[in-house]
């Protein structure tokens, strides 16, 4: 005798009792012949209207077993006690992304990732507990639908900030190409192909159950479910991508180019927090800087170099070889990329959930969805990727409007009455010992200005000439006059 177990109950199965089979299909003909597997929430209903509140279990189970298979199955009263487990546990990173976003908060160091993570523990603990409510009564199916498709959304979202993480190393690394538009344009391309994606997988979720649909019909859905699955596959990979293109030797351009990294982190440990407005004194600070200092390329901290630097401003890229940030954002992405070729296999499997294989069990739903993602918080938590990945904000607008005003080689008469009595104190003839240092000043200022602060727009430098030389040139423009007078 084939028996099912439901609800941790034995249950007589369609071939020894035909009779819950031919029940089935039935409803199945009076809802338009749909394909045997979809519509269950129609089939419900149906039964419901029929025999009341309370179904036979042998219908139910029959009803299960002709589903199409998920990603660790239909839940049982075997799924209670691990759902209530990583319920708590996604509740406890809840708590400590957001402790660490307030503390960071009232600190002025703003990284809104972390408050991002909060709600991606807070969609996976919804998707527990909704599943812990629907292995209490399979027939609770909005409860089920729902369960599914928050169960399949963080690891998207988690795909996704593995993916900024990346940028903004790639952005370190090579500052010159991540700050062009095309690079941007790539980069939005791919959050908002992602949103599509991720639309389209709730539709995948939702359908088969809702709706009731034909042969022809179901193959185009289980096309769709494949396709969104290989998407997500390969979307875990771009993280991958950047940091395969991070390892490649910065250009000339990218060693040159002075970026803007945030100087006031001292450290990546676990309970370091940034000094109180330590950020806001940064900003405050390029009101007295050239103007193309304002402009300059946003990157994290170097971790190697990040104590070294001159105002924040600095070529510095640090050493990819002993990079914990690195480590963080490769572990998670493999880890991300092995759940989501297990859920692709049962997708392409697309077997009836009487006839799952290995990578559709409970287990491995659980590792996965539960073990691994609890793994990525801690190593975002512990491992500090609010300081890590941190980029300074963007200059306010108040700041980045201010154009710093050019000394300009036009003297006006109060500087050259000043520079005339100067010159009558100290000489005339030759330079003075202050003029040459002025110039000498002014030639190692331009020069360092010229080989450094190099942000793709160079600056304009007003020079000011030496007071002797100023002298000769009024001299000779006087016998020019007197020369010009004699003529006429």
């Amino acid at each position: 005798m084939e028996t099912t177990i439901l609800n941790g109950n034995t249950v007589v199965g369609d071939k020894d009792w035909p009779a819950s089979r031919g029940v089935y299909d039935l409803m199945l003909l009076l809802n338009h012949a749909m394909y045997k597997g979809t519509g269950v929430q129609l089939i419900l209903n149906m039964g419901h209207n029929l025999v009341g509140p309370h179904i036979p279990k042998s219908i139910l189970a029959y009803a299960v077993t002709v589903q199409n298979n998920l990603f660790g199955g239909y839940p049982t009263s075997v799924d209670i006690v691990p759902c209530g487990v990583f319920s708590g546990v996604f509740g406890t990173f809840i708590i400590l992304h957001l402790i660490i976003f307030s503390l960071n908060v009232s600190r002025g160091h703003y990284f809104t990732l972390s408050l991002f993570w909060a709600f991606t523990c807070l969609v996976r603990m919804i998707s527990f507990i909704m599943r812990l409510l629907w292995a209490q009564d399979i027939q609770r199916m909005p409860t089920g639908v729902g369960s599914e498709v928050f169960l399949v959304l963080p690891s998207i979202l988690l795909v996704s900030t593995n993916l900024l993480l990346a940028q903004r190393l790639f952005t370190w690394r090579h500052p010159v190409g991540g700050s062009r538009k095309l690079f941007w344009g790539i980069m939005l391309g791919l959050y908002i192909f992602v949103l599509i994606l991720t639309l389209l997988t709730i539709l995948a979720s939702v359908i088969p159950y809702e709706y009731g649909l034909d042969f022809r019909m179901y193959n185009i859905y289980r096309n769709l479910v494949k396709f969104t699955s290989v998407t997500i596959i390969i979307y875990t990979l771009t993280a991958s991508l950047l940091i395969g293109l991070s390892y490649w030797s910065p250009t000339k351009k990218d060693e040159n180019l002075y970026t803007y990294q945030p100087w006031w982190v001292e450290s990546f440990s676990v309970f370091y927090f940034v000094k109180k407005g330590a950020a806001r004194e940064a900003e405050e600070s390029f009101m007295r800087r050239n103007h193309n200092h304002r402009h300059a390329i946003r990157v994290i901290a170097a971790t190697h170099h990040h104590y070294n630097v001159v105002e924040g401003l600095n070529n510095q890229r640090g050493d990819l070889s002993h990079n914990t940030s690195l480590f963080i954002v490769i572990i998670s992405t493999v880890l991300l990329f092995i759940c989501a070729m297990l859920r692709g296999i049962v997708t392409f499997q697309a077997r009836a959930s009487s006839v799952t294989g290995p990578a559709g069990q409970k287990s491995a739903m659980y590792v996965c969805w539960g073990g691994f993602e609890t793994m990525i918080n801690a190593m975002y938590i512990i491992g500090r990727v609010d300081l890590r990945f941190y980029r300074p904000d963007i200059l306010p607008a108040t700041v980045r409007a201010i154009v710093t005003a050019e000394q300009s080689v036009i003297v006006s008469d109060d500087e050259e009455d000043e520079m005339y009595s100067d010159g009558e104190d100290n000489g005339e003839g030759e330079d003075t010992a202050e003029d040459k240092l002025i110039s000498n000043d002014l030639d190692n200022v331009a020069h360092s200005d010229d080989e450094a602060l190099n942000f793709g727009q160079p600056p304009v430098y007003g020079y000011i000439m030496p007071v002797s030389h100023r002298k000769d040139m009024e001299k000779s423009d006087l016998d020019n006059d007197s020369d010009d007078e004699f003529f006429f």
